[in-house]
């Protein structure tokens, strides 16, 4: 294991435990068994009298989207039964990449949930934590946890964000994800969550709905959307048939000032009705779940990669779950998968929700998301060479780059909805 950004000894003091947690797999492998002996004494993953015996094995781990992490693989002395050998841990930090490391801030959020989800009985599937903290200064901090064993012990493989279509029975998986979702938010609302979430992650509307309205200039979304086009007509095969044609790009253009004029308003809506806010996931991706079989064969979700969560509108949680499901799911199935939400919701505690009221929610995000869906054409020439020989949009040559697949997709699927459920209408309507 090589330095992540030059010399060891990157420490910053712990909030939660009172630990100096270090900043990269360096400064935590120097003296790896000594610190996990610490840190999980500290959390109380440990006893007094167990420790780290050594570290049998440890790599770095590829993928995601702000700090480093790391798979570890660590021997005990005096364990409690079920203490997992096989780690995952992942850091705010990466010295590396100062726009990824930008992203720290999120492992406050984190930590905090990761504290408060080993309460008992806690209603949805998360990693076992063994250790996390962070400094709130600088937002330099740790999650250990369990490693999810994926394609083994009766997990499926993990599922890559926007390779949906190598998934059997798509609608199954998100109808899975989205219960679990329901019944986290429901328990909120229902009080059946420890008080210290309300206190730790108290509803503040402005920061709830700061993701969703980041202004950008209506000439600069507009010049996007040209360049977008532009690049429909280079790579035909990568787009639908609808996005050269004439009408629908005046429509589309014509809608931008509409959906951009239209930004308090949408935010108005989605936080304005209390029975749609409560703590939430909210970033549910395919690829931040897990998945097996309960008990009674029926498709359970767990769920990864808590930053950010907080009481927030359920149908961003919704949105944030789809956003990176194909589009025969939206148009095929949404209703049938708001009806999971829904009635799972209302099962676990929470108010009972009218559908076409979160329908309406969830569509005005997929609206107003419209200037952050326009990156294709900077982020797929960057990555994928030869683009005049990719076949389509499943093509390998594209699909095995994660940046430029999601950037298509997000793009694919915004000129498909616009068009199939006539999202620039909706927000006229308002």
């Amino acid at each position: 294991m090589t330095s992540e950004g030059g010399a060891a000894g990157h420490w910053a003091p712990g909030a939660h435990f009172g630990l100096e947690v270090p900043s990269d797999a360096a400064t935590l492998l120097a003296d790896g068994p000594g610190f996990l002996t610490r840190a999980f004494r500290a959390a109380g993953s440990l006893g007094p009298e167990g420790s780290v015996r050594r570290v049998v094995a440890a790599r770095e781990f590829e993928g995601g989207g702000t700090g480093k992490k790391l798979l570890l693989t660590v021997e005990y002395d005096r364990p409690p039964a079920g203490l997992p050998e096989e780690l995952f841990v992942k850091f705010s930090r990466n010295h590396d990449d100062e726009l990824r490391d930008s992203g720290r801030f999120q492992m406050v959020s984190e930590v905090a949930f990761a504290v408060l989800s080993r309460a008992p009985d806690f209603p949805v599937p998360v990693p076992t934590m063994v250790f996390a903290d962070v400094d709130p200064q600088t937002s330099t901090g740790l999650l250990v946890t369990a490693c999810v064993p994926y394609g083994r012990d009766g997990v499926e493989p993990h599922h890559p964000k926007c390779l949906d279509h190598e998934i059997p029975d798509q609608a199954g998986h998100y109808e899975a994800i989205l219960r679990g979702l329901a019944r986290l938010s429901g328990a909120h609302r229902a009080g059946r969550l420890s008080p210290e979430f309300d206190r730790v992650f108290p509803y503040d509307r402005t920061r709830a709905a700061a993701g969703f309205g980041r202004r950008v200039p209506e000439e600069k979304v507009v010049q996007w959307a040209t360049r977008l086009f532009a690049f429909a007509d280079r790579y035909p095969q990568l787009f639908p048939a609808h996005a050269r044609d004439a009408a629908f790009r005046e429509r589309f253009l014509a809608d931008v000032p509409v959906v951009l004029a239209a930004t308090d308003r949408i935010g108005e809506i989605l936080h304005g009705d209390p029975d749609l806010i409560a703590f939430a996931h909210w970033n549910a991706n395919i690829d931040n779940c897990w998945f097996r079989r309960g008990a009674d064969g029926r498709l359970e979700a767990g769920f990864l990669d808590w930053a950010n969560a907080g009481q927030l509108s359920v149908a961003q949680s919704v949105s944030g779950a789809l956003s990176c499901a194909e589009v025969p799911l939206w148009e095929e199935h949404l209703d049938r998968l708001l009806t999971v939400f829904v009635e799972e919701y209302a099962a676990a505690g929470g108010p009972a929700v009218d559908l076409d009221t979160l329908r309406l929610h969830v569509l005005l995000i997929a609206a107003s998301g419209l200037p952050h869906s326009l990156g294709a054409p900077v982020a797929v020439p960057r990555e994928v060479a030869d683009l005049d020989e990719v076949e389509s949009s499943r093509d390998p040559r594209l699909s095995r780059h994660e940046n430029a697949r999601i950037q298509l997709h997000m793009a694919v699927k915004t000129l498909s909805l616009w068009e199939s459920l006539r999202l620039g209408d909706l927000v006229r309507s308002l």
